[in-house]
C-alpha cells in the first residue's frame, strides 16, 4: 500500500479561491485513486492552510471522502505552524485523530545562498524540518496538542543529531522556557521517516527515537529518491526493528 501526499509548494498559491480550488482538486483525485485501487492506495489531504476556515471545511470534507492523513509543509508562505492564527485548525486536526505529514519547502527568506549546487534542497530542506520541529517542541505546541500524531519528513532532518544542544540551550535560558519538558522529551511524541542515505545514520535515528517511531518513506519520484537504497537499509535492521519500519509502524498510525 502507498500513501500519496502532495509536494512543495501544496496548495499554498496565488488567492483564496485558488487555493481552495487545488485543495479540493488534489483531494478528490487522490480519493478516485484509492477507488480505483482499494487494496493499494490511501492518501493524505492538503488543506488551504493559510484561509483557515476553508481549510476547516476541507478537512471535514476530506475526512468523509477516507483520507487517511493530512500533508503540510514546515511553513506557511513564511509564517511558522506554531503561528496563533492556525490554532483553530489544529485543533480540528487533533480532534480528527488524523496523521500530519510535514513536508519541507525552501526557506521563505534565503539568507544563505542556497541557489546554487542544489543546497535548497541538502541543506534548505532538512534545515526547515529541524527549525520547523524545533519552534513544535520549544513553544509547547506539543503540550496544547497532546494528541497530535505528526511525522518528520526526511529523518527529522537534523534534529535528532542536535538534541542534546537543544536540551542545553533549554537548560541555561531558563527565563524564555515556554514548553513544559525539554525538547529531547518531545523527540519521541512525533515520527520520521527513513529517508536517510546511509545506514549509519538510519540506525542512529533508531537509536534516538525508537524503531517504532520510523515508517518506511520513498522520497519517490524525486531527483534523489532512493527507493531501492532506503528499502535495502530497513531491510537489513534487525528483524523486528524490520518489520516495524517496513510496514507495522504506518499500519498501525495511519489504521490501514
Amino acid at each position: 500500500i502507498a500513501i500519496l501526499s502532495l509536494t512543495a509548494p501544496n496548495v499554498y498559491v496565488g488567492t483564496r479561491e485558488l487555493s481552495l480550488m487545488l485543495a479540493r482538486q488534489v483531494n478528490d483525485d487522490f480519493a478516485a485513486a484509492q477507488r480505483r485501487f482499494p487494496d493499494r492506495i490511501r492518501w493524505m489531504a492538503s488543506l488551504p492552510f493559510d484561509f483557515p476556515d476553508d481549510a476547516l471545511a476541507e478537512l471535514a470534507r476530506a475526512k468523509r471522502a477516507g483520507a487517511a492523513g493530512i500533508c503540510t509543509l514546515t511553513n506557511i508562505h513564511g509564517v511558522a505552524l506554531t503561528d496563533k492564527r492556525f490554532a483553530p485548525v489544529w485543533a480540528a486536526i487533533e480532534a480528527s485523530g488524523l496523521p500530519v505529514f510535514v513536508h519541507p519547502t525552501t526557506p521563505f527568506i534565503d539568507g544563505l545562498g542556497l541557489e546554487e549546487f542544489g543546497l535548497a534542497n541538502t541543506i534548505g530542506f532538512t534545515t526547515e524540518s529541524s527549525l520547523c520541529f524545533a519552534r513544535m517542541f520549544l513553544d509547547g505546541f506539543l503540550d496544547r496538542y497532546p494528541r497530535m500524531k505528526l511525522i518528520a519528513c526526511h529523518g527529522g532532518g537534523a534534529l535528532p543529531y542536535l538534541i542534546a544542544r537543544f536540551d542545553r540551550m533549554w537548560e541555561k535560558s531558563s527565563s524564555r522556557r515556554e514548553s513544559a519538558e525539554r525538547p529531547s522529551a518531545y523527540l519521541n511524541r512525533i515520527w520520521y521517516d527513513s529517508i536517510v542515505y546511509d545506514q549509519p545514520t538510519l540506525e542512529y535515528l533508531i537509536a534516538q527515537v525508537g524503531a517504532n517511531r520510523v515508517l518506511y518513506g520513498s522520497d519517490y519520484p524525486f531527483l534523489i529518491g532512493d527507493m531501492t537504497g532506503i528499502l535495502a537499509r530497513v531491510d537489513a535492521l534487525p528483524a523486528p526493528q524490520r518489520r516495524a519500519v517496513r510496514g507495522h509502524n504506518a499500519a498501525a498510525l495511519f489504521g490501514i
